[in-house]
C-alpha cells in the first residue's frame, strides 16, 4: 500500500511539460471562463479520489473544461509551481497551504477535500500508555510536515507542547518502518504503518486522527488571480468535482478500480484506505467552508496551522484566513 503523501521523483518530468496559464477567455464578470488547459497537481493520495475519477472518466469535459492533472509528490514543488503560474490549482493539506500563504504563495482554498479519521497517528511502545507519558521522550517525526503539525496539536490538546519532547527527524514512512523494526520508542506516521505496528507484540497506536478528526484536512486551492479572472471556470471545476464524487459513491466497486489505478493499489487496499478518512460530500463541504460572515471550521484550521508554524519559527508573517479561504463558489452550487 502506498504511504500517504509519499514522495516520488515524477516532478522531474512534470516540470518540463507544465505550461503557464494562457489568456483565452470567454464571457465576462462572474461568468468569465478560461478556455485553455487548466494545469493542476497533487501528491499520490487515495483521498483525492474524485479528482482521479473526474480525470479518468473525463468528467471535466462534461463541464466544458480541459484539465491536465499531474502527480507532483513534493508539496514545496507544487506550491512553487502554483506561485510561478505553471499550475492554476492544486490539492494539499490545509496546514501546508497556511505555511505557504504566509510566505506569499498566491493560493486561495475553494473547497475542502477530505479529513483523516484514523489514517494518521502516533505509535508508542507498550510502556507508553497516555499522551502525558510522551513527556521527555524522543519521537520520530518528519519535521515541517503534516506529521509534526499533528503531533503539535495532539500535545497542545493535552496540555503540552513540542518543547516537552525531543524530535528525531525522519520522513513519516521511515518513522513508521523504524518503529515496526523496534528501533524507536515513539513515531508519528500513517497507514499502513499504523496497522503493522498494532500487530507487533511491543507496540500500539497511542492516538490516531480518529480521536482528533479534522486536524489533518486536505483542500483544493486555485491561484488568486485565476479566481479573480475566471470565476465561471472555478465554479465549473467544483461542479465537475462533485459530479465525480457522486459517481464514486454510486459505483463503489468501479470507483475503487479507477482510484487503484491512479494510486497503484489494489481495489481492496483502496477500500481499506478509504475507511481511514472522510471524503466530504457537498453538504459537509459547505459546512466546513461556512460563509464569509459565518466561518466554517476550515478558517480555524488555517489560523491554528499558521500560528503553529509561526511558533515553530517556520514562518514570520501572519495569515489572514479571510484571504486564504473563499467559500463563495461552493455555496453557489
Amino acid at each position: 500500500m502506498l504511504g500517504k503523501r509519499s514522495f516520488l521523483p515524477l516532478f522531474i518530468l512534470i516540470a518540463l511539460v507544465l505550461a503557464a496559464c494562457g489568456s483565452q477567455t470567454s464571457g465576462t464578470g462572474s461568468a468569465a471562463k478560461f478556455t485553455g488547459t487548466i494545469h493542476i497537481a497533487s501528491s499520490t493520495w487515495t483521498g483525492y479520489a474524485p479528482l482521479y475519477i473526474a480525470t479518468s472518466r473525463n468528467v471535466w469535459k462534461n463541464h466544458g473544461l480541459t484539465v491536465d492533472f499531474a502527480d507532483v509528490e513534493d508539496p514545496v514543488l507544487r506550491l512553487n509551481a502554483l506561485n510561478a503560474g505553471q499550475l492554476q490549482g492544486m490539492a494539499s493539506t490545509v496546514d501546508a497551504f497556511a505555511r505557504a500563504q504566509s510566505q506569499g504563495v498566491s493560493a486561495v482554498e475553494v473547497f475542502p477535500i477530505d479529513a483523516s479519521v484514523g489514517g494518521d497517528g502516533i505509535l508508542a511502545k507498550n510502556n507508553i500508555q497516555t499522551v502525558q507519558d510522551l513527556r521527555g521522550k524522543t519521537i520520530a517525526v518528519n519535521q515541517g510536515s503534516v506529521s509534526e503539525w499533528f503531533l503539535g496539536q495532539v500535545l497542545k490538546k493535552n496540555g503540552m507542547s513540542l518543547s516537552d519532547i525531543k524530535e528525531q527527524n525522519m520522513t513519516s514512512g521511515v518513522a513508521g518502518s523504524t518503529f515496526v523494526a523496534g528501533r524507536v520508542d515513539v513515531a508519528v506516521t500513517w497507514e499502513p504503518w499504523l496497522s503493522r505496528a498494532a500487530k507487533t507484540n511491543f507496540g500500539h497506536i497511542l492516538v490516531s486522527s480518529k480521536q482528533y478528526p479534522d486536524l489533518i484536512m486536505d483542500s483544493f486551492a486555485f491561484r488568486k488571480d485565476f479566481i479573480d479572472k475566471y470565476p465561471g471556470t472555478v465554479k465549473d471545476f467544483i461542479s465537475a468535482y462533485y459530479d465525480a464524487y457522486n459517481w464514486m459513491k454510486s459505483n463503489a466497486d468501479a470507483a475503487n478500480t479507477v482510484i487503484g489505478t491512479a494510486v497503484k493499489e489494489s481495489p481492496t487496499d483502496v477500500q481499506a484506505d478509504l475507511s481511514t478518512m472522510t471524503i466530504f460530500d457537498l453538504s459537509a463541504a459547505k459546512q466546513i467552508m461556512g460563509t464569509a460572515s459565518n466561518h466554517g471550521k476550515i478558517y480555524a484550521n488555517v489560523k491554528a496551522a499558521a500560528d503553529f508554524w509561526k511558533q515553530q519559527g517556520a514562518i514570520s508573517s501572519e495569515v489572514n484566513p479571510d484571504n486564504a479561504v473563499n467559500p463563495s463558489f461552493i455555496n453557489s452550487l
